[in-house]
């Protein structure tokens, strides 16, 4: 059977939550679990969405965080969530999604990421890989194209030492109808040793031949164990700049940005004996400006990033991540340097490093009414960024030159940078930036906490992931936008700022500005998306705005 270009469907059942051992980042569908911070969609639609003409996602446990998630698809009509009746095996799900399907299909389940494009070969096919018989997997015989036996992983066979083929979860059926009216027999059979998606797999297979592809390439979610290898060798395809020797867990880094790259190095070389529990252990390093490598160890865990925009966490579970980097924190404040070049430091970091970014946006065309005439973010207005510049000159001396003394900072403690273990006990920072003004490690204690607000407070995790809709009109200088925020029975920001309060003092409203500044300095680094721009700049005045009233018109 052709197929026609545009006319397949791509259909995901994810009608079950993930399995008990990896609930330790809440009870959720594997269709929006994270896994190197991205969720299982977000990989599944860039393979799929310029070659399926529909996406279709099964849903059942948990049906309504999926469609939380994936909000701005479904309003969009990009996917279409079916909402199951009943919790049935895989076939009852596959059959009642596939009602009026008449198109070819391709089905992928949640948990599984193969990196092998199916739908080139336009023909009944399915991906399989091959290990040892065991529970966990369903395996099968086939002989020319026809399936003749299936083994499901309920139905335990003895281990003989060999490896065994078995189904990876992507299958092609180019004859939906007749597929479903085989899943409608396997499911009124008296067969009770195998599911009926893998009957309905046989009965398909005498009338189409199946042509089946061995993958190198498949990522398994599903099951704990592999979850933590795929995180692995994902995370390692996705950074051209890494490498990972998987059996030694051991990660190593290169970088053609050679004047920050060894400043992080030598961040993590320069640091006191009594703190360098929180970085990674170093094998080796090299800080020659030619070819500089660094080669630590490496850890799974998920960063402070993934969990906040995709994991369910309890209330408990977050204070407990926020008072292990509230440790680090106060644990590197003990340590302080004093000197003449601190208030320069201080100028270069939040006075001309935000004018010389100003200055590189003027020149872009798409900005110009945006310096000359006000602004306008959510119906408010404010004065233009020339103006607001000359405003800068005056209060960010006025409330950040005040201090005359720096500790141990990380530089760049984003949610992305922070690790924590499965348990939330121990957290790992990476990525330093290992400057601030004329110093290394040491730099404002102030800017650790604003790089916190700037995700927590700031949303800055959501606006880099598009999770924000946006309107924006250049040439009036207008900004209508709204960050799609997570759904939690409790205040996130409040739980964070009652286990910093301390820390945070008297500070609040100097935090803010530098927080503020994070954000108008950092839009000319994000070129690749003028929608991340638009909302850079409107957050960023929205928070200057409640230390510099005087933006307002």
């Amino acid at each position: 059977m052709e197929r026609r270009h545009g006319e397949m469907r791509l259909l995901i059942p994810s009608a079950k939550i993930v399995p008990e051992e990896l609930h330790h980042l809440g009870k959720l569908p594997a269709i929006i679990y994270p896994i190197n911070q991205k969720i299982v969609f977000d990989y599944l639609y860039d393979q799929y969405k310029d070659v399926c003409s529909a996406i279709d996602i099964a849903c059942y446990e948990k049906m309504d965080k999926v469609a939380r998630r994936l909000d701005k698809y479904i309003k969009s009509k990009t996917v279409n969530i079916i909402q199951l009746k009943e919790l049935g095996d895989l076939g009852r799900t596959i059959y009642d999604s596939l009602i009026g399907c008449d198109e070819p299909v391709i089905i992928n389940f949640a948990d599984t990421i193969i990196n092998d494009n199916i739908y080139s070969l336009e023909c009944d096919s399915f991906f399989y890989a091959e290990d040892y018989y065991s529970n966990t997997w369903t395996f099968f015989e086939e002989k020319d194209g026809d399936i003749i036996s299936v083994l499901d992983k309920n139905e335990l066979k003895e281990d003989d030492g060999k490896k065994h083929k078995l189904f990876s979860g992507v299958f092609q059926i180019m004859d939906a109808q007749y597929f479903r009216e085989c899943l409608r027999k396997a499911l009124m059979s008296n067969v009770v040793n195998v599911n009926s998606f893998y009957q309905a797999l046989q009965e398909y297979s005498k009338r189409y031949e199946f042509l089946s592809i061995k993958t190198n390439n498949w990522f398994d979610i599903g099951h704990a164990d592999k979850y933590y290898n795929s995180k692995l060798e994902v995370k390692a395809r996705e950074f051209n700049h890494i490498s990972i020797d998987k059996d030694r867990s051991i990660l190593r880094k290169i970088s053609e940005d050679v004047e920050k790259f060894i400043g992080e190095i030598k961040w993590y070389l320069k640091l006191p004996a009594q703190v360098e529990y929180v970085r990674p252990r170093i094998f080796e390093y090299s800080t020659s400006y030619i070819n500089p490598y660094v080669s630590m160890e490496y850890y799974s865990y998920h960063t402070v990033h993934e969990l906040f925009l995709y994991s369910d966490l309890t209330k408990k579970q977050w204070i407990d991540i926020f008072n292990r980097i509230r440790f680090v924190c106060s644990d590197f404040k003990r340590y302080s340097v004093s000197g003449d070049n601190i208030q320069k430091s201080l100028k270069d970091m939040y006075l001309d490093k935000t004018f010389q970014r100003f200055n590189k946006l003027r020149k872009d065309p798409r900005f110009t009414e945006f310096f000359s005439s006000d602004i306008q973010i959510n119906g408010v207005r404010y004065k233009s960024l020339d103006q607001i510049e000359a405003l800068l000159s005056v209060s960010v001396p006025r409330e950040l030159f005040d201090i005359t003394q720096f500790n141990i900072i990380h530089g760049d403690l984003c949610f992305a940078n922070i690790m924590v273990d499965n348990t939330f006990s121990f957290i790992k920072v990476i990525d330093p930036r290992g400057k601030f003004g004329d110093f290394d490690i040491y730099g404002d204690y102030r800017y650790e906490l604003a790089k916190l607000f700037h995700s927590v407070d700031g949303k800055y995790d959501f606006i880099i992931k598009d999770l924000f809709t946006i309107k924006y009109d250049p040439k009036k200088a207008i900004i209508d936008y709204i960050v799609q925020d997570r759904k939690r029975d409790y205040d996130l920001y409040e739980v964070f700022y009652s286990v910093f309060k301390d820390e945070i003092g008297s500070d609040l409203k100097k935090i803010e500005l530098i927080e503020a500044l994070l954000f108008l300095s950092m839009i000319p680094l994000h070129g690749e998306s003028l929608n991340h721009q638009m909302a850079m700049l409107a957050t960023g005045l929205e928070i200057l705005g409640r230390v510099v009233p005087d933006i307002y018109c």
